[in-house]
């Protein structure tokens, strides 16, 4: 089976907004129900948990917006690695076993091809996670303030989500994590500390993660594209 966890807990204090920006309007439609409703359509997701601050389940609740499936809730904790656990752990109760998808409730534009070819990989791989080459040139800022050094771009990624790994060793990796009590930025990180290598595909450019006012222009323009597109 595979599963999604949904992680959507920040509150969206740079997009200076008076609600946290997974509830933001989005072309007619909240940010947060663009990224479920984009896995309720992909029929190979077969449970999806939603992790969210217990204090907004009930603002989840009233959207008025309807899935195709069952939307699973988990409670967020204080850093994002708890969310994540919470949520393995909700998904584990569905399914025990199988492969878990890990993905930002701020990214909206996702596709189908890019969760399912993460699928497809993690079978193969073990553990895989898409993202980008950087488009700029990347600096070592020194604590002066000067640069130290040019990185090579070619052997730099700019990692996104779908993050996806065996939702048993991804679990195991996390309650690990919490017991050394280490903190890591991403889900990729727990894995490598605990497990063994993930495997790194090719995203999108387009798969923004909506952070910035700017971050929301971006994405209405990639929504008419598509539009337009048919």
């Amino acid at each position: 089976m595979v599963g999604a966890v949904i992680v959507s807990g920040g509150k969206g204090s740079r997009m200076g907004a008076d609600v946290p920006k997974q509830y933001l309007d989005l072309e007619g439609v909240p940010v947060l129900a663009r990224t479920l409703t984009a896995f309720c359509d992909m029929e190979f997701i077969d449970n999806i948990v939603l992790v969210l601050p217990k204090d907004e389940w009930e603002t989840f609740k009233s959207l008025p917006h309807s899935f195709g499936k069952e939307i699973h809730l988990a409670a967020g904790g204080p850093r994002r690695q708890d969310s994540v656990r919470s949520g393995l752990k909700a998904l584990d109760s569905l399914q025990s076993g199988g492969i878990a998808v890990i993905h930002d409730g701020a990214r909206p534009l996702v596709t189908e091809g890019i969760v399912r070819e993460g699928v497809e990989l993690c079978k193969v791989h073990g553990a895989s996670a898409c993202g980008m080459k950087p488009k700029d040139t990347i600096k070592v800022r020194g604590e002066d303030g000067f640069s130290r050094e040019t990185l090579n771009r070619d052997s730099l990624f700019s990692v996104q989500t779908p993050q996806v790994f065996g939702l048993q060793k991804i679990l195991k990796a996390h309650e690990e994590l919490e017991a050394s009590g280490e903190e890591v930025t991403d889900d990729t990180a727990a894995y490598e500390k605990f497990t063994g290598r993930v495997y790194l595909y090719e995203g999108s450019y387009e798969n923004i993660k909506i952070t910035t006012p700017e971050d929301m222009a971006v994405a209405e323009a990639i929504i008419s594209r598509r539009k337009a597109k048919g």
